[in-house]
């Protein structure tokens, strides 16, 4: 018999494989299936999938694309409509590219000019949208633009921040016109290439500039009448400042500037060191007004309103009671929407106990994971760019994970022990109460640790305890005493309600500092990747939104980004976006940086982004670098990096020195291997250099930006460097650009 052909051996290895994927894909179908109920819940994910596809690419799509992209998921639909499995992934694909074309739309209709370089001691005019103090004595103020220095219409920006002394904004009301002289420049760049863009965050607030005042501010005479929405919101603001005012009155010192942050959100007058307490403690979340404050503001009411209601049996019998309440506290919910500023948190909060009270209205029930995934979509319907905001992330987080434990909690509601006695249902009730509070807290708090690494680089490790302590006491003691202040301030009887809220506040700041000076209380984690990021959220929102055994694979997907945390490849070089400063990475593996560094924005973020909780002063190395007068010399991985201060080290070092950073413009007979001046700056601004062997690399701040609406123009001067060892042409030299940045952003 001879021998058997390949065709003959090959054959059955290919039905074998065939066989197992069918199986497979029947496994995966059936899997499906069981959970049919729960498909809605991944619309959200999927319409969440195309808003990221959007933002990470690196050039802006034309709008044809979208509507490509929406016509061939309408086609995917039809086509398969027929195939119950088939349908619902066309109606994912659909809500993808629904995704990615609600976020090309919202970047269209929040175009605005945005400035496109510095504008020095320039008049401008425009009505006071919004003013707050600040710390240092401070405040800042959000101006619509009238006029800005000699620009046309069609490059006047919608709005401009600016800073001043705070003696210099008393009596400011909103809406009222003004003028003044200002420095404004365009919102500020990365420190680094990845790092977080306040310049996106920007666009979509329409704010074209930033800045600080350079004289006073005076009324502007025979000015145009404000728009209706500033003459409206200037109503609301007049009676939050009044509202302010009493609460000032009856409670001074930090209470009282905290008491103003929970009932109006202006957060301004807190001092940073109890504001740095309530982060370190894992506290912080009771100082902003989000999902916490809203549920008992609009709970409270919903329950004192149904309990009155209750009082008349009559009302009680023959009336939707529990309906007239849900409508009370959602009118209840929007006052205090309104009372609070209307911060993107606090409108996040209000949208989802909306959605909550609307469900009571018509008798559905009101906690449950569907009513959480349609205010997820209303809110990314509204606002796709809010996908990128902290509170968003950790506020969904948490509400996700603690809908799932309940859950998972009820569907386990019959297997308790039966009751012995009246003693042993009392400690029964109790320890549930305690269990209630430490599961929901150590939940929570797992839930949001993820979007806390990656965007504050920072994780609390008591803040179960400092939660378990504080939190009762905002939900029974300073919330309600806030609501009965609010209640009885018309009446002028707010002093005592604000006082019982004032000793609660002093409790909670207590256990957060007392917290907060545990050794070890807080860790610096390096920055991790995005990619861990999106496994770990896959896998989490795996693990809680199905319910059969299939959702233990989300532990898989999570454990999976845990794997890839830990911080890749760090620059061996960092430059500055200003090339005043830089640094380099030593032998010890941490940053270094010239003595007599200052304090600034780009290096307490690379420090951050390091897992460094070193200060400027602290990362200081005089090991690292040799400095004089005219500039600092230091060495990594064998190269001689130069940083020069003064153009008479300009000839020694370009000829000595691998890297030459420098903060203006030299000339092209400078030959390091790789330059790094002025004009390099302000076109692809902040450098990241990595050393391999003899290879240097260079990312830019503007490569990894693209070429977004929200990129200035100026960033595309020329190619980013990608060559180590090319001479880059040069250019006159130019001003500087200073940038005034809060931290906060």
């Amino acid at each position: 018999m001879g021998d058997p052909s390949n065709e003959d051996w090959g054959e059955p290895r290919v039905r074998a494989r065939s066989g197992i994927l069918a199986s497979g894909l029947a496994v995966c179908a059936r899997a499906l299936e069981a959970e049919s109920d729960r498909w809605f819940l991944w619309l959200p994910v999927f319409f969440a999938g195309g808003i990221v596809a959007y933002f990470t690419l690196t050039n802006e799509p034309e709008p044809r694309i979208a509507i490509a992209l929406l016509l061939a998921a309408v086609g995917v639909c039809l086509t398969l409509r027929n195939i119950p499995l088939g349908f619902v992934l066309g109606i994912a694909f659909l809500a993808f590219t629904a995704g990615f074309a609600t976020a090309k739309l919202r970047t269209e209709m929040a175009r605005a000019p945005v400035l496109d370089q510095e504008l020095r001691y320039v008049p401008v005019s425009g009505w006071v949208e919004a003013h707050e103090l600040r710390d240092k004595g401070r405040a800042r103020i959000l101006l619509r633009v009238i006029s800005l220095a000699d620009l046309s219409p069609g490059r006047l920006p919608y709005r401009v921040r600016v800073t001043l002394p705070a003696k210099n904004s008393h009596g400011l009301k909103t809406g009222e016109a003004v003028r003044l002289r200002a420095t404004l420049q365009p919102p500020p760049e990365p420190v680094e290439p990845g790092a977080f863009d306040f310049a996106r965050r920007a666009w979509f607030a329409r704010l074209g500039g930033t800045g600080y005042a350079t004289s006073r501010l005076e009324p502007l005479e025979g000015a145009l009448s404000p728009p209706w929405s500033l003459r409206a919101w200037a109503m609301i603001d007049s009676l939050r400042a009044h509202v302010n005012a009493r609460i000032r009155a009856a409670l001074p010192g930090d209470s009282g500037a905290v008491a103003v942050a929970l009932i109006t959100g202006e957060r301004g007058a807190i001092p940073p060191e109890l504001t740095q307490a309530m982060r370190d403690s894992g506290l912080a979340h009771i100082l902003a007004i989000s999902g916490l404050h809203m549920v008992i503001m609009a709970g409270t009411v919903f329950w004192f309103v149904r309990a009155l209601l209750a009082l008349s049996p009559g009302l009680a019998l023959r009336f939707p009671i529990k309906k007239w309440a849900a409508v009370i506290a959602l009118a209840a919910a929007t006052f205090y929407l309104a009372l609070s500023g209307a911060a993107v948190p606090t409108i996040r909060a209000w949208i989802m106990m909306s959605i909550v009270l609307v469900a009571v209205m018509l008798d559905r029930p009101a906690i449950t994971m569907r009513n959480v995934a349609l205010a997820a979509i209303v809110i990314l319907l509204v606002a796709p760019e809010s996908l990128f905001d902290p509170s968003f992330d950790m506020s969904f987080a948490a509400v996700v994970a603690l809908v799932a434990l309940y859950e998972w909690l009820s569907a386990r509601k019959g297997a308790s022990l039966p009751d012995v006695s009246p003693l042993w249902r009392w400690l029964r009730k109790g320890s549930g109460l305690v269990f209630g509070a430490a599961a929901t807290t150590l939940v929570a708090g797992m839930a949001v640790a993820p979007f806390a690494v990656y965007h504050f680089h920072r994780m609390t490790h008591f803040g179960l305890v400092a939660n378990l302590l504080a939190v009762p006491l905002v939900s029974l003691l300073v919330m309600p005493m806030a609501l009965l202040a609010l209640i009885a301030m018309p009446f002028g009887l707010e002093a005592w309600p604000l006082k019982a809220m004032g000793a609660g506040i002093e409790l909670i700041v207590a256990v957060g500092s007392w917290v907060a000076s545990w050794p070890g209380a807080v860790s610096i984690v390096p920055q991790i990747s995005g990619t861990a990021l999106i496994l770990m959220v896959l896998g989490g929102l795996w693990l809680c939104l199905w319910q059969t055994r299939a959702r233990a694979f989300g532990l898989v997907i999570i454990a999976l980004g845990l794997a890839l945390a830990p911080p890749g490849n760090r620059p061996d070089v960092l430059i500055e976006r200003q090339g005043e400063t830089m640094a380099l990475r030593s032998k010890s593996g941490h940053l270094a940086f010239p003595p007599a560094t200052a304090a600034s924005y780009s290096v307490d973020n690379w420090l951050l982004a390091d897992g460094d909780d070193r200060n400027a002063e602290g990362a200081a190395d005089d090991g690292a670098f040799r400095c004089d007068m005219l500039g600092c010399i230091g060495t990594v991985k064998g190269k001689r990096v130069a940083l020069i201060r003064h153009p008479g080290a300009l000839e020694e070092d370009c000829r000595r020195a691998d890297i030459v950073v420098v903060p203006f413009t030299v000339s092209k007979t400078c030959r390091a291997r790789v330059i790094v001046d002025r004009r390099m700056l302000r076109a692809h601004g902040a450098h990241a250099l990595y050393i391999d062997g003899l290879s240097i690399r260079t990312e830019t701040v503007s490569a990894a930006r693209g070429q977004r609406p929200w990129v200035p123009e100026r960033n595309m001067i020329t190619p980013a460097p990608a060559i180590s060892g090319t001479a880059f042409a040069r250019g006159d030299e130019d001003s500087d650009e200073r940038f005034d940045e809060d931290p906060e952003e």
